[in-house]
């Protein structure tokens, strides 16, 4: 729009500067013409201020008693004609407050100058009556005037607002055609089923190659609206009264050679009604994005690759975070789980391996509540080994490797189930895109993490199953750092009790040693030539007592030691057992006795020979006696002694305290005791030396127990088992 020329400056805004470094204005302000005065602002300021329409009230009450007074002798039957007009007047003009004071002074004045007795404020009943009539009248008088004086008001303001609409409505639409003709946008406007053009501002009727475009109609095939004629989405349009909205849509002109060009819009096609709510046109809107959409689909591979690569980054941050958080694998594995759901996936499963070989599903986390009672199911189906090869996480376990399945259809999750009602809950998940990755470290797999999408349609790549790999390796990382850890503080445990215990046993032998010692110092105190042979000798076997237990003691601890350290060497030569368990408990006896049990042997008198070390078993055979006096409360214990062709059976039955069910699972680990040691002694080494040398032997050992009714040890030896001359360290139970 052209700018209107400039408009001289005025005289009076001109300025000088004044000698003394002032400004003044060129001309005095009495010079300018003073605005001519409106007596509509008076009229208005005395209708509107209290004091304009209580002096016009009052006025029109003087008035009105003048002519009364000089009319009185005309008009005695009517004293109150003329106040009616003035109550009339004061309720117009001034409202409520006005006439209601009007009224009153009327009544005052008819009472007192016009209604006998005069020139008193005594009222006869017919007096009161008529004022009364007259009060009432000019209420509603009042009332009425009030009322249309509002309604007029009201339409005054109303036809001022109107007025004002209509022009602000014409400058609005003169801007909107200006806007619209200048607008960077495709705008038309077509009316009647006929689609003609109302309106169409530069852009669109450059777009469409013609430049007069009133009064034409929408000609077909001119345009194409993705893989349809625009004139046929106008039509539905048109036919639906419902609006065409696309974003980035395909448009194909037909050019002069032929030719389609594409080109990409933001597309609205809007119907217009009339007034009775009938579709009577359509208006379009459209916004040239093809630039913007061109730019888009170059940068769209390395936004994706960018947002791939930040979340990837994020995730392994929150792993990270969440395998640092705690030593406890099993929670950080359910956190883990919960992480990658719905981050990565919609379900996740995670099976560990447990000490008997069996696998526990540890966690199933899951995306949806509604998937709730299908998780409960799922958590029931075990990892198994055993079962079919082709289920994901049992083929990531056999083969030791990731496994990827970009797809899967119904028909696969069948043929991959372990049985009919195992498919049926995984059909229930909905699966569509599985990796399964087993998580191991250092050669030896402590589960398999596996994870799958559903709902979500997402399908897994490459690119996904390195990122699984990573996940999996941290979180088996994570899983042994926390079994070391907890290795660690256990063998701590195990040294500062071994400590406490080891130094009380080698004490004990001690402390009557010692006493021993002095006793016979003191002896030797009262016969200087010679001690009664008796006294030496009782003294002579208490302290060989003492020392063979300290050498038992020490004789344990070295073999713990070489056991730990893989130098445990086993010399094999024919051993009858028989013979070697009844010379073991013929030189126990005395011990037995002294705690009121008995030995009893039983079996093996034709002679049980096999290979075997006999200073090792020898010390098994001990081991086992020394527990059974140990426990056994004072009660018989029997040795009984079975043969087959290639092995034998040694078991070992006490009637003592027996040994609590949860002591069991971990009696021959090393320092493990099933009881206190401040009221049975003992380093805690005696079963894990026998289990050791048992199994070195190439047998095994297991006990019986209930508590309160005895222990039965129970040893198996194969007869003819080659053993290495070596055996390795044992690892710590």
């Amino acid at each position: 729009m052209r700018r209107p020329p400039a408009l001289p400056t005025p005289i009076s805004h001109l300025e000088t500067s004044h000698p003394s470094g002032t400004s003044h204005s060129l001309a005095a302000a009495s010079l300018e013409p003073r605005p001519a005065p409106d007596p509509r602002r008076f009229w208005r300021w005395m209708k509107k201020s209290w004091p304009g329409r209580y002096g016009v009230a009052l006025a029109f009450y003087g008035i009105a008693m003048l002519l009364q007074m000089e009319l009185r002798p005309l008009m005695s039957t009517s004293p109150f004609l003329f106040f009616y007009g003035a109550v009339m007047v004061a309720g117009w003009w001034g409202g409520w407050g006005p006439a209601l004071l009007v009224t009153a002074l009327s009544l005052v004045s008819v009472d007192h100058h016009f209604l006998p007795p005069r020139l008193t404020l005594q009222m006869r009943s017919a007096d009161i009556l008529a004022l009364g009539i007259f009060g009432l009248l000019a209420i509603f008088i009042t009332k009425l005037n009030v009322t249309l004086n509002r309604a007029l008001e009201e339409r005054a303001t109303l036809l001022d607002r109107e007025h004002r609409a209509r022009a602000a409505s014409e400058a609005a639409r003169s801007r909107l055609h200006t806007i619209f003709m200048q607008a960077p946008a495709q705008i038309f406007f077509l009316r009647g089923a006929t689609q003609a053009f109302d309106f169409s501002n530069a852009r669109n009727s450059t777009l469409l190659k013609n430049r007069d475009l009133l009064g034409q109609s929408f000609e077909e095939g001119l345009v194409k609206v993705a893989d349809q004629d625009a004139r046929g989405v106008l039509d539905r349009v048109y036919a639906t009264g419902e609006p065409f909205v696309g974003n980035a849509i395909p448009l194909r002109f037909l050019q002069a050679d032929g030719m389609e060009k594409e080109t990409f819009h933001n597309l609205v096609y809007q119907p217009t009604r009339d007034a009775q709510g009938q579709v009577d046109g359509i208006a379009g809107f459209g916004f040239d994005v093809t630039d913007l959409v061109h730019a888009r689909q170059r940068a769209e591979a390395l936004a994706t690759e960018l947002r791939q690569a930040e979340f990837r980054t994020r995730v392994l941050a929150e792993v990270s975070t969440v395998l640092a958080s705690s030593l406890d694998y099993e929670m950080t594995m359910r956190n883990l789980a919960k992480l990658v759901v719905p981050a990565l996936a919609d379900w996740c499963f995670v099976d560990l391996a447990q000490p008997d070989g069996n696998f526990r599903r540890l966690e199933v986390a899951h995306a949806r509540p509604e998937d709730a009672p299908t998780a409960a199911e799922v958590l029931n189906f075990q990892l198994m080994p055993e079962g079919n090869p082709r289920h994901p996480p049992t083929a990531a376990l056999l083969r030791g490797e990731a496994i990827l399945l970009e797809e899967m259809t119904p028909a696969h999750i069948k043929r991959s189930a372990h049985n009919e009602n195992h498919a049926r809950v995984m059909l229930a998940t909905g699966l569509r895109s599985f990796i399964a990755v087993p998580l191991v470290v250092r050669g030896h797999t402590l589960g398999v993490f596996s994870f799958f999408t559903s709902f979500s349609n997402r399908r897994y790549t490459q690119a996904d199953l390195a990122f699984g790999l990573e996940l999996a390796y941290r979180a088996a990382l994570s899983m042994e750092n926390a079994r070391l850890y907890r290795e660690a503080q256990e063998a701590i445990r195990l040294r500062d009790e071994f400590l406490s215990i080891a130094s009380h046993e080698l004490k004990t032998p001690l402390t009557p040693l010692s006493l021993k010692l002095q006793a016979l110092a003191r002896e030797l105190e009262r016969h200087p030539d010679t001690i009664p042979y008796s006294v030496v000798k009782g003294y002579v076997d208490t302290g060989a007592r003492q020392v063979k237990k300290l050498a038992e003691l020490v004789g344990d601890l070295l073999d713990v030691s070489r056991i730990a350290a893989g130098r445990l060497a086993l010399e094999l030569e024919d051993v009858d057992l028989g013979a070697l368990i009844r010379e073991v408990a013929s030189r126990y006896e005395p011990h037995a006795a002294r705690a009121g049990s008995t030995l009893q042997v039983e079996g093996g008198e034709g002679g049980l020979v096999g290979r075997w070390d006999r200073l090792r078993l020898e010390q098994v055979v001990t081991n086992l006696i020394d527990n059974a006096v140990k426990y056994g409360a004072g009660k018989p214990i029997l040795l009984s002694l079975e043969q087959a062709p290639s092995r034998a059976r040694l078991r070992v039955r006490d009637q003592g305290i027996g040994i609590a069910p949860e002591h069991l699972p971990r009696l021959f680990g090393r320092f493990e005791r099933a009881v206190s040691e401040r009221h049975y002694g003992g380093l805690g080494l005696g079963l894990y030396i026998t289990r050791t040398l048992v199994e070195a032997m190439g047998g095994r050992v297991r006990v019986e127990s209930e508590q309160g009714r005895g222990s039965t040890f129970t040893v198996d030896l194969p007869r003819e088992r080659v053993v290495p001359v070596d055996v390795p360290a044992a690892a710590p139970q």
